[in-house]
């Protein structure tokens, strides 16, 4: 169930940067850019004796602000050591299309322990009316009910900006996020004080001054009645949709994500 876990908590994924292209505030509309990011994960804190020694990993994501809609693909890898020197490697991907009016998503998912594919999951999420329906297409017949007022990640994203820019600090929110049948959680984000200092980012100096905010999402199973969350993830939230400064929480560890690089992409002209 660990790694059950850790694979699903790849949230950030489906959360994080499944971003809008334009995002309307009181002092104008805001761009958010296409990019394609890579954070190297280290072990931050061992919270409880599981038998594992060491944590480390990567994750590489590419969010496109398309014309039409918005395209994620992100890959984690992480590679577990046990106390007598094993691993353990886990291997996550998710590749999401959700469309501009936020209220349709498409979405694979697929994950492999040491190279053996365990989960596989495919499918079409939609909006109707005030409540919601997850329809899987490699399960014939199989569907997921959404409740009132559940949110895709790029009107979750959009909310939580929204609410950064408007001096807001905390946002509650039921979301899915297109992990299979496990994709819909609870969520409660935090937001903290509005930052404009420099950062140290491999971007070349495009992002220097750029308002940022430090943020902190809890994400609760909702088939559960429970106090602790599944996982936390913190971040710098930047107004172009980059995120810095990673720590993804488990029940049993924690992990440091520095993004080590940063490449702006290109978008097409819409007609």
């Amino acid at each position: 169930m660990l790694f059950h876990k850790l694979l699903s908590a790849s949230f950030f994924a489906a959360f994080l940067l499944s971003l809008v292209s334009t995002v309307t505030y009181a002092a104008g509309p805001v761009p958010l850019a296409s990019h394609r990011a890579v954070y190297d994960l280290s072990l931050k804190e061992l919270i409880q004796s599981t038998g594992i020694s060491d944590v480390r990993g990567r994750i590489v994501m590419e969010m496109e602000n398309g014309c039409e809609g918005y395209i994620l693909n992100q890959r984690m890898l992480i590679e577990l050591i046990s106390d007598d020197g094993g691993a353990i490697v886990s291997d996550f991907h998710i590749s999401t299309f959700e469309n501009k009016s936020g209220d349709t998503m498409r979405f694979t998912m697929s994950s492999a322990i040491n190279g053996k594919t365990v989960e596989k999951s495919s499918g079409i999420a939609s909006k109707e009316g005030e409540e919601g329906v997850v329809r899987f297409s490699d399960e014939e017949g199989k569907e997921l009910k959404l409740p009132k007022g559940v949110l895709f990640p790029t009107a979750h994203t959009l909310k939580i900006l929204q609410s950064a820019r408007e001096g807001k600090n905390l946002v509650s929110a039921k979301v899915f996020d297109g992990n299979g049948q496990e994709g819909l959680q609870d969520s409660l984000t935090i937001i903290g004080k509005r930052n404009s200092a420099t950062k140290n980012l491999p971007d070349d100096g495009k992002m220097q001054d750029m308002k940022h905010w430090p943020v902190r999402l809890t994400f609760f199973d909702l088939t559960k009645q429970q106090n602790e969350p599944d996982y936390e993830v913190a971040l710098e939230m930047f107004e172009n949709g980059v995120a810095s400064d990673l720590i993804l929480k488990y029940q049993d560890f924690s992990l440091n994500g520095e993004l080590v690089k940063l490449e702006f992409l290109k978008k097409g002209e819409c007609k």
